[in-house]
C-alpha cells in the first residue's frame, strides 16, 4: 500500500513538472507578419518564405513558424515578388474575421500552447545563414522556407466546427 502510495505521489509531481515546462509561445492577432507563398508542395501543403526578428535566430525561426500559420488562417499569403508570381497566387485565409471572433479562444489557446507547430515545418536543410540570418536592430532577422499545411489546417478547423468540410455543401 506505501508503494501505490509512493507511486501516486510520483506521478502527480511528474505530471505537474511537465506541465509546469510546457511551452508558452506569445502570441498575437493582429501582429505584423512577412511571409509570402512561393509555391505548392506535396498533397497540396505550400510552400512559403516567412521572416522574423527575434533577439535570437532560434527564436526568430519559431516566431516565422508562427507568422506563417498564422497568415495561412487569418490574413492570407501574398506571393513572392521575386518569383514574378509564375505560377504562383496569393492564397487566400482560410478563416474570415466573423469566425475568428466566434472562436477567439480556442485560436489563442491554439498558438499560445504550440499547436500550431503541428502543421508547419522547416524546409532548410541547414541552419539559416548569409541574407537569411542577419543582425539588425532588436537582435536577429532570419528567413526560412517552410512548409505549411494547408489540408492539415482545413481538417483542425472542420473537426473544430470553425469551418464546414466540402462534402457539407452538397448535402440537402
Amino acid at each position: 500500500m506505501k508503494h501505490l502510495k509512493f507511486a501516486i505521489i510520483c506521478l502527480i509531481a511528474s505530471m505537474c513538472c511537465i506541465t509546469a515546462n510546457a511551452k508558452k509561445y506569445k502570441w498575437q492577432y493582429e501582429s505584423a507578419v512577412e511571409v509570402y507563398t512561393t509555391g505548392q508542395g506535396q498533397n497540396r501543403t505550400q510552400l512559403v518564405k516567412a521572416w522574423a526578428v527575434k533577439g535570437s535566430a532560434d527564436k526568430a525561426i519559431e516566431q516565422a513558424k508562427m507568422d506563417a500559420v498564422s497568415a495561412a488562417l487569418f490574413k492570407g499569403i501574398p506571393f513572392d515578388a521575386s518569383t514574378h508570381g509564375m505560377g504562383v497566387s496569393n492564397l487566400k485565409p482560410l478563416v474570415n474575421q466573423q469566425q475568428y471572433e466566434e472562436n477567439q479562444k480556442l485560436f489563442e489557446e491554439f498558438f499560445k500552447k504550440g499547436e500550431f507547430m503541428n502543421y508547419v515545418r522547416t524546409v532548410n536543410s541547414a541552419y539559416p545563414s548569409g541574407e537569411n540570418n542577419i543582425q539588425v536592430p532588436g537582435g536577429r532577422r532570419v528567413g526560412v522556407n517552410l512548409v505549411v499545411d494547408y489540408p492539415g489546417l482545413r481538417n483542425w478547423l472542420q473537426q473544430n466546427g470553425i469551418i464546414k468540410g466540402l462534402g457539407n455543401h452538397f448535402s440537402n
